[in-house]
């Protein structure tokens, strides 16, 4: 009988341990899959012309441990962006058509302090944080130029900056969930899936 009461006992304290578990907390690991809204990897060129891919971004966190009344976590960031332009040019000599091609990776290192005890939502992360990211902008003419018509310079062109972030995520499974997050990465605004792994 003491044997049968111990078991359930145990049973509900896991239960009540496991409802009450935080989706950020020492230990945890989160994976955010997205897609950016915004931001000034547009070049400013309109038109037929432009072709585009969507801004693609990747990051991780790992919850480190307890700070004040939330949990800090260490992560990064993987970020994609690239844009082309085409236009028809009238030479002396013929037609032509122009074709430039802008690509940009953005690799980061982030900091970021969970505090959920405000909502009292056990499936809902909210957090700011803090990025140290490098980008390295490509740049390439793959214009076909006629004769006479020079080309203009292709190269890398990189640089770090240290950016602000905010974000929230909520699961709708112990594995699976759905976050949004401002912050200048390839984007201002990112949407995108949440994985807990």
């Amino acid at each position: 009988m003491r044997t049968s009461r111990s078991l359930l006992f145990a049973l509900a304290t896991s239960a009540i341990c496991t409802a009450n578990a935080q989706v950020f907390e020492e230990g945890s690991n989160l994976l955010g899959v997205g897609v950016g809204i915004g931001g000034s990897y547009g070049i400013g060129f309109t038109g037929s012309g432009v072709s585009q891919s969507p801004a693609l971004a990747l990051h991780f966190d790992h919850g480190m441990g307890d700070l004040g009344p939330g949990t800090w976590g260490l992560g990064g960031f993987l970020g994609y962006k690239s844009y082309s332009y085409t236009y028809d040019n009238i030479w002396f000599n013929g037609n032509y058509t122009s074709k430039y091609k802008w690509t940009y990776v953005v690799v980061g290192a982030r900091g970021t302090w969970h505090y959920n005890d405000w909502h009292g939502n056990d499936k809902l992360d909210t957090y700011g944080g803090v990025m140290l990211a490098y980008r390295a902008a490509t740049f390439k003419d793959e214009t076909n130029y006629p004769n006479g018509v020079g080309s203009y310079n292709a190269g890398t062109y990189s640089g770090v900056w240290l950016n602000g972030l905010l974000g929230a995520r909520y699961m709708f499974s112990d594995k699976f969930g759905a976050y949004g997050e401002l912050g200048f990465g390839v984007s201002v605004f990112q949407l995108g899936l949440s994985v807990k792994l």
